[in-house]
């Protein structure tokens, strides 16, 4: 009994944490600037979700599968919109400043 409801607490907790990172996107849009929030932060984010993503796959693990699937799409999401608020990735040099 115990170990089911940890189990399903930590399970409820990462999806929490995986779908917080939404409310980062939310501010940026809000702004209309990705200037407050490291990109390199969020690579390194996202890419833990990755890679935790594939050790639930090759353990078949659901809770772990279905925690960082959910935390890789909504990193990818945030990503995304803070790379689109700084311009084009192919081109740096056209990227908006963050004084």
């Amino acid at each position: 009994m115990t170990t089911g409801l940890l189990a399903a607490t930590a399970t409820l907790y990462g999806i929490g944490g995986a779908l917080s990172i939404l409310l980062q996107a939310r501010q940026m849009r809000a702004r209309g600037s990705s200037c407050d929030v490291s990109l390199r932060f969020l690579a390194t984010y996202v890419g833990g979700y990755a890679i935790w993503l594939l050790y639930g796959l090759s353990i078949r693990s659901p809770p772990i599968v279905s925690v960082h699937a959910l935390g890789l799409a909504c990193g990818g999401v945030t990503l995304t919109v803070a790379l689109r608020l700084r311009g084009s990735p192919l081109r740096p040099a056209s990227w908006r400043r963050c004084d």
